[in-house]
């Protein structure tokens, strides 16, 4: 599958950035970040209005913020599949840990369970990711 980055404007210019439009347990939640700096996955608290999943608060865990901030991230009692899908191409399908935090502005997709299930390549030259099953 090959997915267009997305186009987004900010105070110096015009930025692409690579996200992916995800679906949560059959909810699509809109672009998602490809952060391959992040180690897990993390949702605004909001989008659990609509999956509406059981937090487990007795496990939640401090995460470091690129602003060097530190927030608290729940994770949900039970894993999600996360599906991709393109026209054209099998959905890809996965199951994973997700995780929320109150004020978080962006869907994150990070490392555990979810980018280390994927083959992606980045391609910025042309503005586009490729993702492929493991």
């Amino acid at each position: 599958m090959e997915f267009e980055f997305t186009k987004r404007e900010c105070d110096f210019g015009t930025v692409f950035t690579p996200t992916l439009p995800i679906i949560f347990d059959g909810f699509p939640v809109g672009h998602a970040l490809v952060d391959t700096g992040a180690d897990i996955t993390l949702l605004p608290l909001e989008i659990n209005n609509i999956l509406n999943l059981e937090l487990d608060t007795d496990h939640a865990i401090a995460i470091g913020s690129a602003g060097g901030g530190i927030f608290k991230a729940i994770p949900a009692k039970k894993k999600v599949e996360y599906t991709l899908e393109h026209s054209g191409f099998q959905p890809i399908k996965w199951k994973g840990t997700v995780y929320f935090a109150p004020r978080q502005p962006t869907i994150l997709l990070g490392q555990h369970q979810c980018l280390s299930e994927l083959s992606i390549t980045l391609d910025g030259p042309r503005r586009k990711i490729r993702v492929n099953a493991k």
